[in-house]
């Protein structure tokens, strides 16, 4: 655990010292372990996982009773000098960097269940989900994102006000702050206004973000699965019940679940007309739009005649937010 969060909760700086192989990174979370060890009892477990590994894999970090980390696979190394310097230990020759690294608390049990291992079932070393486990997880969900995505947002559930953003941080004020005025701007223009179900308790400067918007979501012709899925989305915009306009509020560098619940739901309705938005610091506008164009994405929303999702900057909500006020509504709120 102490070398865990040595280089993958803080991880590494990349100075001269680095090998070759990580001199285009300034810093790495990273992890790995020993090919040496393929070669005993079991081994080749390991051997197939790390093969079978590919970019945007999703890994879930375990120990004592429960899953405690998740992140995705970024770039794999068969390198024993990576593992030298990270860990001075050549035989660590298996490495990889990580990214979308957040900390979760999903216990063991919930995991067996939705794969159909047994409670007696023991985890060790680097294991690949197997074949039929995740033929049991489709039964389901419609996809492995989608039983990712509801794990993580139970897991933030769960932990009720320790929020992943913490609380009283810049990022925290930051997130609220542009929520309420999301909120805000939508009922400014006539629109019902629906807040992620895990958030519409909480304030902004002595406002609950849930006062005068709907409670829950009553969608003609959605699947529960769909409705499932934007339960979570941060703010919503109706007209008589139909979606307008969804924002997710991303305020720390990892924006990947606002993306993927978006494009989880254009592939629950790919017919759908809505306009999608990921807001985020105009900093960070780069990240989001490389994020967005990732082929995961792009699988989903390329296809989709009617949905897009689109960048929006802070700084774009407060002048709109201040617009409002001084001047009323707006023929339209965001391009």
């Amino acid at each position: 655990m102490d070398e865990f969060r040595r280089t993958v909760e803080n991880g590494l700086d990349i100075d001269e010292s680095a090998p070759s192989a990580l001199q285009d990174y300034e810093r790495v979370r990273i992890w790995g372990t020993e090919s040496s060890q393929a070669t005993q009892g079991g081994g080749g477990i390991k051997r197939t996982a790390f093969r079978n590994m590919e970019s945007d894999d999703i890994l879930l970090f375990y120990s004592e009773g429960e899953f405690f980390a998740s992140a995705r696979v970024e770039q794999k190394f068969e390198n024993p000098d990576i593992g030298e310097w990270a860990w001075n230990s050549p035989e660590s020759d298996w490495t990889y960097t990580l990214q979308d690294f957040d900390s979760i608390s999903v216990p063991k049990e919930e995991v067996w269940d939705l794969l159909g291992y047994s409670q007696n079932y023991r985890l060790q070393g680097l294991t690949q989900v197997s074949e039929d486990a995740i033929d049991t997880l489709l039964t389901k969900y419609n996809s492995v994102e989608e039983a990712y995505q509801d794990l993580i947002d139970g897991s933030q559930t769960d932990r009720g006000d320790e929020e992943v953003i913490e609380e009283g941080t810049s990022s925290s004020r930051d997130h609220l702050e542009i929520q309420w005025k999301l909120i805000q701007l939508g009922r400014d223009h006539g629109y019902e206004v629906y807040v992620a179900k895990n958030d519409r308790n909480r304030e902004f400067e002595g406002e609950v973000l849930g006062n005068d918007c709907v409670n829950s979501l009553s969608l003609t012709g959605f699947s529960e699965a769909a409705q499932n899925i934007i339960e979570y989305v941060d703010v919503i915009w109706l007209e008589d019940n139909h979606i307008v306009s969804m924002f997710e509020v991303e305020s720390t560098t990892s924006i990947y679940s606002g993306i993927l619940r978006m494009t989880d739901f254009v592939a629950k309705v790919p017919n759908l007309a809505v306009d999608m938005y990921i807001v985020a610091s105009q900093e960070d506008e780069d990240l989001v739009r490389k994020q967005i164009q990732r082929p995961t994405f792009q699988q989903v929303l390329t296809p989709a005649d009617y949905s897009d999702v689109r960048f929006v900057s802070f700084e774009k909500v407060r002048e709109k937010y201040d617009l409002v006020q001084n001047a009323g509504p707006l023929q339209r709120v965001f391009p």
